[in-house]
């Protein structure tokens, strides 16, 4: 381009003012790029704007459920009762602690026991003279020693006047058995029992039949005497009786030193019992024992026991134990 003039050379005024122009168009540009720059920061910034708001919300809302459900660095689970534990304190018939059927603990007689998991209690005896109803009970602790109120026993709502246990207290060891005298004022002639010691309830019924487990042992008892006394007596048959009579006195330490578990009680009219080939017996049965958290339970066990009943073999549910 040239531009002609008065003063000079229009070749040269055409460079000098195509320099100008092109630091114009530069400056142009670099204001344009400059431009689009703040336009993209700008719109940078409010999208990262957002974002930050977003995850800000997020994180509020994460810690107010945190707050209302209750987390934490570590966060704590309810605890929730276990229908299978019991205690003295806690359990009650119906809910597991009561061996004894809860049916059978409202309507016992005379002669009759109310069975929990730690103890049991009988009314032996029941004699109504000079106004007062004297009644003789039994208290048999089981793995746990047991102190007992003889105001735990109730004649017609009311505690007893007198009492044989010492200091109206009935104290009783691990796996032993108190035996004492209550005397009520009969002046209501009550005919019923009533035990509660807060976690536990039955009653007797003093107009009913009087039961007589006692004397029907004995009785059960004497009936292969009877036999053993004659010459002519099976002696394989009482051989067999003595022999499965030392076995189930032996289960009590069978099961304290091979398991577990607590011995309770084995009924023996339920044993099966085999003479074996080998010599000895073989003897099935189904026991009450309690299980290693202290709840009542029932196990099958099978032993094998020499002629003098002496225990070679225990299997308990199955399981070979020795």
């Amino acid at each position: 381009m040239f531009i002609w003039d008065d003063e000079g050379c229009g070749f040269c005024r055409g460079r000098g003012f195509g320099r100008a122009a092109l630091a114009l168009g530069a400056r142009v540009a670099y204001n344009g790029r400059e431009a689009s720059a703040r336009a993209a920061r700008r719109t940078k910034g409010a999208t990262l704007s957002k974002r930050a708001a977003a995850i800000a919300i997020s994180a509020t809302c994460a810690l107010l459920a945190c707050a209302l459900a209750g987390c934490g660095p570590v966060a704590e689970e309810p605890q929730l009762p276990n229908p299978d534990t019991g205690s003295a304190s806690s359990a009650s018939p119906s809910g597991g602690y009561a061996l004894t059927d809860e049916a059978d603990l409202e309507s016992l007689a005379v002669g009759e026991s109310a069975v929990w998991r730690d103890y049991e209690v009988a009314v032996r005896s029941v004699e109504r003279a000079d106004g007062l109803l004297n009644v003789g009970i039994e208290v048999t602790a089981h793995s746990r020693a047991q102190e007992l109120s003889a105001d735990c026993l109730l004649s017609f709502g009311m505690p007893p006047v007198s009492s044989t246990f010492d200091g109206g207290v009935i104290t009783v060891a691990a796996g032993e058995t108190a035996q004492g005298t209550l005397a009520f004022d009969d002046r209501y002639v009550s005919q019923r029992l009533f035990w509660n010691d807060g976690a536990t309830e039955a009653f007797w019924l003093l107009d009913q039949e009087a039961a007589t487990p006692q004397a029907d042992t004995a009785a059960q008892k004497e009936q292969p005497a009877e036999g053993a006394g004659s010459a002519d007596a099976d002696p394989e048959g009482d051989a067999q009786a003595r022999a499965v009579a030392a076995l189930e006195a032996e289960l009590p330490s069978l099961f304290e030193n091979n398991t577990y578990f607590t011995f309770q009680s084995v009924d023996a009219q339920t044993a099966a019992v085999a003479l074996r080939e080998e010599g000895g017996y073989s003897y099935a049965n189904t026991v009450s024992i309690l299980d290693a958290e202290g709840n009542p339970t029932t196990a099958n066990v099978e032993l094998i026991c020499e002629p003098d009943g002496n225990c070679t073999s225990m299997t308990l549910d199955g399981v070979l134990l020795f």
